[in-house]
């Protein structure tokens, strides 16, 4: 008997054994007897004349038995709705399975080891330079051997529903309490955005009109049919960067060492800091049919500690909202109420992408007039900024509301029109049309965009969010800025 058998092997295993038995004489009755994950398949062929021909058709008679039995394919697993966009594993890229708990097991690449469909994304994981021991598919690889963790983007158009050609923005005032509260409930325009994945062979659509499809412009920069998001905030440092749960997010860095940082992190599988547009391919899918398709809970823990998110009777409706360390504050990712920080709704999605930090993205405004925030100051390079697919430019003349001055795509002046609510404690915000949240255009005095939002921001922070952020002489060394890593791998 034969368990647990491979492809190959099986095939193997049968064509030696049946050829043997048609050398020690003629086969009149033949049974075949293995086991596959406990169950018994049997075959018997009474008819055979003892050709060739006979025991290769046996063989793949009973190959197909063995593969309805243990969900084996003939070719590598592919899903049909993502039209040739599966995932693309780099090398040290292992394909993996997240439990409901996050334990990590290695995926069987020719088994459904995702299912866009059902909200399930793939996952991969890089581990450290020498893990504790060498991992084979089916495998629990362990916490402690994992560097980073990455979803897959796939490639697709989605369809336009607004041009965001917005320029300035309404303005209100508020007084009470319970009246801004009416106000955030609202929650204005939101809508499931229409996705449909392409592979990169497909003509892109480049058309920018409402109702049409528009292949999203992240995926065409590099010329992938997907991208690997860091699954959570970065962690680690300048040394030893990592994507993990349950780590310190990164932060009090200016923009340039995040970037050279992340840049150099694996050139061969095309690492860089997230992009203004990356953050607007995973905000949309997430708010697709194949995502949560709503706002993504925050992660309000305050210690700054990845993939939290707010317990379910915290106040998260008003500005500012609660936070804390503790269990009844802040649930960790692999938690019920942790999946409510995924953009799936589940624990295969991406997090951090509301709360946590206020994440800097390679998005800038071009202005080399009164203030150079972008180049010196920031940390980085003419031979940088040069790496014009690694960054998203804007206007040298955009203003805090240019929310026409978008890129479409990047998931800025789409989200509108726009508000300003002038509130209690003398705050005052602009907004988006979708969840209420904080919606400032970045400018020249403060180039760099950020997304996401602190951990106790509360009704302002999103997915949706985005923000202007100084790159003034200490180049954006925040304590509550941190950042987040992208593959491109082709």
């Amino acid at each position: 008997m034969v368990k647990n058998l491979k492809k190959k092997s099986f095939h193997k295993y049968l064509l030696c054994l049946l050829t043997g038995m048609l050398i020690v004489g003629s086969i009149s009755v033949y049974a075949v007897s293995t086991i596959i994950d406990s169950k018994e398949v049997s075959y018997n062929n009474e008819n055979s004349n003892g050709s060739y021909d006979n025991v290769q058709n046996s063989i793949d008679e009973l190959y197909k038995k063995y593969k309805d039995l243990s969900g084996e394919q003939d070719t590598i697993y592919t899903e049909d709705i993502l039209n040739g966009a599966d995932p693309v594993l780099g090398d040290g890229m292992i394909p993996v399975i997240l439990d409901s708990k996050g334990t990590v097991k290695y995926a069987n690449l020719y088994t459904p080891w995702y299912k866009y469909e059902e909200k399930k994304w793939a996952n991969a994981v890089i581990l450290v330079k020498k893990p504790s021991k060498q991992y084979k598919t089916g495998d629990t690889i362990l916490e402690k051997d994992i560097e980073s963790y990455f979803v897959w983007i796939p490639r697709y158009s989605y369809k336009i529903w607004d041009l965001g050609n917005y320029d300035g923005y309404q303005e209100n005032y508020v007084n009470a309490q319970n009246e801004i509260n009416s106000i955030y409930q609202i929650k204005g325009k939101k809508q499931i955005i229409d996705v449909m994945f392409e592979n990169k062979n497909t003509s892109p659509s480049t058309k920018q009109e409402v109702g049409l499809y528009y292949t999203h412009p992240a995926f065409i920069a590099f010329d992938v049919n997907g991208l690997w998001v860091g699954k959570f905030e970065i962690g680690g440092n300048e040394n030893n960067i990592v994507v993990k749960p349950n780590v310190t997010s990164w932060r009090s860095v200016t923009v340039g060492t995040f970037w050279n940082t992340m840049f150099n992190y694996k050139r061969n599988l095309d690492s860089h800091m997230i992009k203004n547009t990356e953050w607007g391919a995973v905000a949309y899918l997430s708010h697709s049919i194949y995502g949560i398709a709503n706002e993504v809970n925050i992660n309000n823990n305050e210690n700054y500690i990845t993939g939290y998110s707010a317990a379910t009777n915290t106040n998260q409706g008003s500005y500012k909202g609660e936070s804390g360390t503790t269990l009844d504050k802040t649930q960790p990712y692999n938690t019920l109420t942790g999946y409510l920080a995924s953009t799936t709704g589940n624990i295969t999605g991406i997090y951090d992408m509301s709360g946590g930090t206020s994440e800097y993205v390679a998005g800038y405004v071009e202005n080399y007039g009164i203030r150079n925030y972008i180049g010196i100051e920031s940390g980085l390079t003419e031979s940088d900024l040069a790496k014009t697919q690694y960054f998203d430019k804007y206007a040298s003349d955009s203003e805090i509301d240019s929310y026409s001055k978008r890129i479409l795509g990047d998931c800025t002046g789409e989200v509108g029109p726009f508000y300003k609510y002038y509130e209690r404690q003398g705050w005052d915000f602009n907004h988006n049309a979708w969840y209420f949240d904080t919606a400032y255009f970045a400018d020249a005095s403060y180039p760099w965009f950020l997304r996401s939002d602190r951990y106790d921001d509360g009704v302002l922070a999103s997915q949706f969010y985005f923000e202007r952020a100084t790159g003034a002489a200490d180049g954006g060394n925040y304590g509550d800025i941190g950042s987040r890593l992208v593959l491109a791998v082709k």
